[in-house]
């Protein structure tokens, strides 16, 4: 515009200039409405603050908002195109950012949420294939927020092209201000604020905490272990998205049918709660076997039962069946970090080569081939279980359930797909171990990592405020053929039904070394052997390092409610087609 503006006569230009204000205008009118669109809870958060008397914070707050408008508009005015495509691109992705989130979860991306976002940054394609519906959305939002903002077109005035100019950064002004934000209110703080630049914000506050921790020493193990073991071989085997209740012990159940065949080779604590409801989180408080009451400090110091393992005489062997989906297997995951790894013997993962399906299968094998060797050995295993997308890791046709998701978006879809995952893999599996393994000599302590939300319109797992607490609800097993042992877990899971976390876990496997039960509870929860504290259930979401505070957000959970859709309490009726049966919902 400003080359056409050289080629006309001034008088031209005078004459000119009212319509290029009017279509700057009508831009940058549709920008603020394109932002007001994609940005979610501004009159809501408002309302409250006014209801709670909160006027000095609500006045800071539409302050903030302010900003952030006039920040965009100036971006979108910015008379230097280089400079004017950075600032969409980047606004464009916070935005697309902050609207695919909310599109899954129906709540705003937080800090907590770019953590576990962060931390599970290797499942990014299969997200996506999960949430293609809102990842397309997303792309969308992406596109129109760039040319909004880039296809404004430029002021006539050189002046105030001039004073654009000298305001070519102030995007990064509200960043700042929502980070601060995010500081002050140790993590929160950033609900309902503008979507161009919310994410940008919690996202660099993330980053500035992690990089900025203080990295507390791991102690080493101070107790030290009895000279008889009560097994050569401990298996904790640590499913993927299994839910409890999605587990049928009843004879002859069309759902998990060998698992009720072989019931009688399994210590059923009944339903357990998970210690997070994200996989990272989890499997961080299986390893390092933090203390309920002081996770931040007790999960960076205590040892890792790598190191318990490795103190008491065992081989010590990680197997990760979730390797295979990422495009580098060697990548560590679930917070693990080389310093923990110099106490594992044995580190297995699984090329892209090998197909989902059989990732569970491989899992087996090397379990078979370190339990059949005559030697003290700890496995911990992660399985590839029920990780969504769920058709992607049963075969096409082993749809016991149908229509399976692949066919419809239903949540009846959802659930039989879900289903045909479970069968596929922890009924076909998990039923046989104890024809797979020589247990005489062993313990095998199985429960997931978390459970799933089926729900639609929410996210299956890691929500950081509010979580369902069906993301927690995961099963606790024990297989072992030493009678003494099996009898004292029977007596166990009599005294502790529906009341185990994942807490007690890491007690138990140490116990199992070799550790005096005494010397163990010092810095652990009580193990399943013990009573389980009288308190309510519940378990974490989102941070549990104290990164910004030292409190932990818990959820609540009733292990005795029934927390299955009732769509997946529909009758089922058997029907008759290919080889395996098919059952498809009435």
């Amino acid at each position: 515009m400003q080359r056409k503006n050289q080629l006309m006569t001034p008088g031209e230009t005078n004459k000119a200039r009212p319509l290029i204000w009017l279509r700057i205008a009508v831009h940058l009118g549709l920008l603020l409405l394109f932002a007001a669109v994609t940005s979610h809870g501004f009159f809501d958060r408002a309302a409250l603050l006014i209801e709670n008397h909160r006027m000095t914070t609500l006045i800071f707050y539409i302050g903030v908002w302010g900003v952030s408008l006039g920040a965009l508009l100036i971006a979108a005015l910015q008379p230097g195109r280089k400079l004017r495509a950075f600032w969409a691109f980047v606004i464009a992705l916070s935005t697309a950012a902050a609207y695919g989130y909310r599109y899954v979860s129906a709540s705003d991306l937080s800090v907590f949420d770019i953590l576990s976002l962060w931390t599970a940054r290797h499942e990014t394609e299969l997200a996506f294939s999960f949430y293609r519906e809102a990842g397309l959305w997303a792309l969308l939002v992406f596109a129109v927020c760039f040319v909004l903002i880039y296809s404004v077109p430029s002021s006539p005035s050189r002046g105030f092209n001039r004073l654009l100019t000298w305001f070519g950064w102030a995007p990064a002004v509200p960043v700042c201000l929502i980070a601060a934000i995010v500081m002050l209110k140790s993590g929160g703080g950033s609900q309902a604020m503008p979507a161009q630049f919310q994410p940008l914000a919690v996202s660099a506050m993330a980053g500035f905490k992690v990089a900025t921790l203080d990295q507390q020493q791991r102690r080493a193990v101070d107790i030290e272990p009895g000279p008889s073991k009560p097994v050569s071989s401990i298996l904790m085997l640590i499913d993927e998205s299994v839910r409890a209740d999605y587990l049928d012990w009843n004879p002859g159940n069309p759902y998990t049918p060998e698992l009720a065949a072989n019931r009688a080779h399994f210590v059923n604590f009944g339903h357990a709660v998970s210690g997070g409801n994200c996989s990272s989180y989890s499997n961080a408080i299986l390893r390092m076997g933090p203390m309920r009451e002081n996770i931040p400090a007790t999960i960076r110091t205590n040892p890792t039962l790598w190191q318990y393992a490795k103190k008491a005489g065992f081989r010590t062997v990680f197997i990760d069946g979730q390797s295979g989906r990422i495009k580098d297997p060697s990548k560590m995951q679930n917070f693990m970090t080389p310093d923990e790894t110099r106490f594992i013997d044995r580190h297995v993962t699984f090329s892209a080569d090998v197909p989902p399906t059989r990732l569970d299968d491989k899992v087996n094998e090397i379990i078979r081939e370190e339990m059949s060797h005559d030697r003290l050995v700890f496995i911990y295993a992660n399985r590839t279980g029920a990780h969504f997308p769920y058709d992607k890791h049963y075969p096409a046709d082993q749809s016991r359930f149908k229509p399976t998701f692949r066919e419809a978006g239903s949540l009846k879809a959802r659930i039989n797909s879900y289903r045909n995952l479970v069968a596929w893999s922890v009924d076909r599996l998990v039923s046989h171990l104890h024809r797979d393994l020589d247990l005489n000599d062993a313990v095998v302590l199985y429960t997931s990592d978390h459970g799933q939300n089926i729900q639609t319109g929410a996210l299956t797992h890691c929500s950081t405020r509010n979580a369902d607490p069906r993301e927690a609800l995961v099963p606790m097993l024990v297989m072992t053929g030493n009678p003494t042992l099996k009898a004292r877990f029977q007596n166990a899971a009599a005294l502790n039904h529906n009341k185990i976390s994942h807490f007690a876990l890491a007690a138990t496997a140490i116990e199992l070394m070799g550790y005096r039960p005494g010397d163990v509870s010092r810095n652990h929860d009580p193990s399943l052997f013990m009573a389980q504290p009288d308190r309510p259930r519940a378990f974490t979401s989102g941070d549990v390092f104290g990164i910004f505070r030292k409190e932990v957000t818990w959820n609540p959970i009733d292990l005795n409610v029934n927390y299955l859709e009732p769509e997946a309490m529909t009758p089922l009726a058997m029907t008759r087609h290919d080889a395996p049966a098919s059952v498809t919902a009435q």
